[in-house]
């Protein structure tokens, strides 16, 4: 039985209302316009007056009278009624009820260019009742254009069909981004040269490099009137993520591939004839951004409107999905060093720690220097109130001058050095090559409300790109980057070579002078987190036949495991300006299960740093010295295995401890109990797990321990009363592995804080938080670090 479309009064009458005739009958046939009911209302009018009594009159004494309207219904729809709901004196409140059902020849569910793609009836003129036909079809899923859309029960209609399709051959959806996700670009020619130079270094990196050329409109300044520049070609270079193949080859047999890229639709076609030449794996599923409807944002209701439960989406970034649960974040593939995206010039710049370290110590010095650069110019360019620091490093030379050993890096290593760590040597004079990422048209239009569909908008975007691209065309920046690697190469060797005399040591094996260099693994570990999502899926749905699982509950779960024992701090890491709450690192872990605090706690578990020498780092390392001072690639290595991995390679060795006196004056500027809140190796476990389901249960009791101060505002360093309680049971399994482990090491006479001191600790630092800004803390701190020198002084004196 074909079904009746339901027609409701507008939602704009006078309500309420009463019916007083009815116009048709069930079974009849009616025609669009055709009366279908009489109604009748109140309002109510100011009294008539005379000529004479309305110019002595003001028109707020005059009385109001009530006055009876009758009104009537049109039918917007034509065909045969099925049914009418309503009959006279019924009594209308709003809109919300189906006055009659008609059964149409056509309800013009699929559109395609202003046409009812069913019967070929122009559907895009409205009529003067305000009703358009073009409305009913407001969904627009196909990938390769915006004409063609659909009615919400047809969208619902298709997605179960392919729902079902994808459950018969045990498959899920995958969207895949382009650029940086699975393949690099550029247009600097000097790749095109590398290329064809076999005694260059970096040939042996880019054999595998593919090109490709489009034709691209000029740019013209606004106000152009003359004639039309004709179209130039622009060569594209294009590598390929290490492994592509054998991953496609191997997720196309457990998803269903779609690529969605902020790219435009003939780079998108010709890069997909690169990755997937006879169309096996991606097909026509491809999604640019021509019609995706946004050049900022992207999301899964543009392909899957209604039903996201089985589509997962990798992507290089975070943000254009507004970290959409069903997303796979990815180290960005950065092959040619310092392009970036060539197809995300008009978006946000991306905070840096995007990924691991280079393996290379040269091209991390270089990559260092690159985004010392660029976080400059960031800062540059935005409001002075705006910056925010976060990092203990701004004032890292106010406490050097009363810990002088700042890094310990003196003879070249703690460690650090080794692992391309180590401090950029700013010796080096170089020329770095950036794109300018001052204050754009697009950022204009943007903070004005400008919405995406607006058409000096998208100009404005496809403007600034093409702008991007012709300033890398021309300065050529991978060229000079090749000049100042050889620069850092050439004191690296000369450091290397004193060091080496001086200490009678064999010259470390010089180092390769490729600026370019293919050693990524990302696919490997992404492919085994597919394989893994896709095995839960379809073990929940063989569980549960009658409930069909949701990718997003299992992603969830499945990354809240790695990190959901570990309290982070960052140290060094975060640019100046940058706020902890809105950091990509911060927000990708905290995905995994990490909780993150802006200064030292008991609860931190782990300091993330790339220089020992920081305050925050010798600080932690002072009062608790089982805590993990680990390098950032220690966390990428556990986001891309999806669990944790032993910290042992990744430990920044911190020599430069804080002595005893600074420790106490800390603890006793600060309010925090020192001895009397250590139990050594002989801690009542249980006594322990007794204090701690006492803290739980009465946490609704005593809110100030779970993260509010007295006023019952919440705290910086424990986000949430839930993220503390968390904390807690996880600081119970920390602190019993760390008590073993001093147990069995006799020489170590440090000791172990218990649950009740880390809770008491955790408070007295949130309150202290809320006491003081971190620039009055570490005023504070100062201070009594000078106190205590000059104290310790005095004595000396008074002794000799």
């Amino acid at each position: 039985m074909t079904d009746s479309s339901q027609v409701y009064l507008p939602a704009n009458l006078p309500y309420p209302l009463t019916i007083v005739k009815i116009a048709v009958d069930e079974g009849s046939e009616i025609k669009r316009h055709s009366t279908v009911l009489h109604y009748r209302y109140f309002d109510f009018e100011p009294v008539p007056l005379s000529e004479q009594d309305e110019e002595k009159s003001d028109e707020s004494e005059r009385k109001l009278i009530k006055v009876e309207y009758v009104g009537s219904f049109e039918c917007p729809l034509e065909g045969k009624i099925s049914k009418v709901n309503v009959k006279v004196g019924d009594k209308l409140k709003d809109s919300s009820t189906v006055v009659i059902e008609i059964i149409e020849p056509c309800t013009h569910a699929i559109q395609y260019g202003g046409l009812c793609a069913i019967c070929g009836k122009p559907v895009e003129d409205g009529d003067y009742s305000g009703f358009n036909d073009k409305d009913r079809a407001p969904i627009s899923m196909s990938h390769g254009t915006t004409n063609l859309k659909v009615s919400a029960k047809e969208a619902a209609s298709i997605e179960k069909s392919s729902t079902q399709s994808l459950l018969r051959d045990q498959r899920l959806s995958l969207v895949v981004d382009l650029d940086q996700t699975v393949i690099h670009a550029t247009v600097d020619p000097t790749v095109g040269e590398w290329m064809s130079d076999p005694q260059n270094p970096n040939y042996e990196s880019i054999k595998d490099v593919k090109s490709f050329s489009l034709e691209e409109e000029a740019i013209v300044p606004p106000g152009y009137t003359g004639p039309k520049p004709p179209p130039h070609l622009r060569w594209y270079y294009v590598k390929l993520r290490p492994g592509l193949h054998q991953f496609l080859e191997n997720i196309s047999k457990l998803y269903e591939l779609h690529i969605y890229t902020m790219a435009t639709r003939v780079y998108a076609k010709s890069i997909a004839k690169i990755i997937d030449p006879d169309g096996i794996y991606f097909g026509d599923r491809i999604l640019s951004r021509d019609e995706s409807g946004s050049l900022t944002q992207k999301s899964l209701k543009r392909l899957f409107p209604v039903d996201t439960s089985m589509v997962v989406v990798i992507d290089d970034r975070g943000d254009v999905w507004n970290w959409s649960p069903n997303l796979i974040k990815v180290v960005p593939y950065d092959f040619f060093v310092g392009i970036g995206d060539i197809n995300s010039s008009f978006l946000p710049r991306q905070n840096a720690l995007l990924g691991p370290s280079k393996r290379r110590k040269s091209v991390s010095i270089l990559e260092d220097q690159l985004n010392s650069a660029a976080e400059l110019r960031s800062l540059s360019s935005n409001a002075p109130e705006e910056a925010v620091i976060d990092e203990d490093d701004e004032s890292e030379s106010d406490h050097t001058e009363h810990t002088p050993k700042s890094s310990g890096n003196k003879d070249g290593g703690d460690g650090n050095d080794e692992d391309g760590e180590g401090d950029a040597d700013t010796s080096v004079t170089i020329d770095i090559p950036l794109p300018d990422q001052g204050y754009s048209p697009v950022d204009r239009m943007m903070e004005l409300g400008e919405g995406d569909d607006n058409t000096e908008l998208l100009a404005a975007q496809e403007s600034e790109r093409t702008t991007t691209l012709e300033q890398q065309l021309h300065e050529r920046p991978l060229a000079k980057l090749q000049e100042n690697l050889e620069k850092i190469i050439e004191e690296e060797e000369t450091k290397s070579s004193d060091s080496s005399s001086r200490s009678s040591k064999v010259p470390e094996e010089k180092e390769a002078h490729n600026l370019l260099c293919d050693d990524d693994t990302e696919l490997e570990t992404l492919g085994q987190a597919l394989l893994r999502i896709h095995n839960e899926f379809y073990f929940e749905v063989e569980r549960s036949e009658k409930h069909l699982p949701d990718v997003k509950d299992i992603m969830t779960s499945m990354k809240s495991l790695v990190f959901r024992e570990y309290v982070f701090l960052l140290s060094g890491i975060l640019p100046m300006g940058t706020r902890l709450e809105t950091a990509d690192i911060v927000i990708w872990a905290k995905s995994f299960g990490a909780t993150f605090v802006t200064n030292y706690t008991k609860a931190v578990t782990h300091v993330i740093c790339k220089n020992p020498g920081t305050f925050k780092v010798r600080l932690s390392k002072s009062i608790d010295p089982n805590v993990f001072v680990v390098n950032p690639d220690w966390l990428f290595s556990c986001i891309a295995q999806w669990e944790k991995v032993p910290e042992d390679d990744f430990i920044v060795p911190v020599n430069d401890l804080l002595s005893k006196e600074e420790i106490a004056s800390y603890m006793e500027g600060h309010n925090i109990e020192g001895d009397n809140a250590f139990n050594g190796a002989e801690l009542d476990w249980g006594e322990i797990d007794k204090e701690m389901e006492e803290f739980i249960d009465s946490d609704e009791e005593d809110d100030d321990i779970s993260g509010n101060d007295e006023d019952g505002e919440e705290t910086n360093d424990v986000a949430t009363a839930e993220d503390s309680t968390e904390i807690s049971v996880s600081e119970n399994a920390s602190l019993k592995r760390r008590a073993e482990q001093d147990a069995a090491e006799d020489d170590i006479d440090e000791s172990m804080p218990d649950a009740s001191f880390v809770e008491k600790r955790q408070k007295t630092d949130t309150s202290r938080d809320d006491e003081e800004s971190d620039d009055e803390f570490e005023k504070s701190l100062l201070q009594d670090l000078a106190d205590l020198e000059e104290e310790e002084e005095e004595n000396s004196n008074a002794e000799q």
